[in-house]
């Protein structure tokens, strides 16, 4: 991750992010009803309870309409 994701306190929670040759960077609209970061972002960077820090590697989670696959 390039900057820090804050985090639920208890749960893991998906961040979109857009991602560069170096890191993956979490979009300013991460909220829980927050389709517009979705529809923005190049995957979802799983994270665990308590955020994440800058440099933290995180799982990334490729969104279909990015990776090529078909979700009809």
């Amino acid at each position: 991750m390039r900057d820090d994701v804050p985090g639920h306190p208890d749960d893991t929670r998906l961040v979109p992010v857009l991602l560069s040759d170096e890191h993956a960077v979490p979009l300013r609209y991460h909220g829980p009803a927050m389709l517009r970061g979705v529809a923005a972002a190049d995957a979802l960077a799983v994270v665990p309870p308590h955020g994440a820090r800058a440099g933290q590697d995180l799982e990334i989670l490729d969104l279909p309409w990015v990776a090529g696959g078909c979700f009809t």
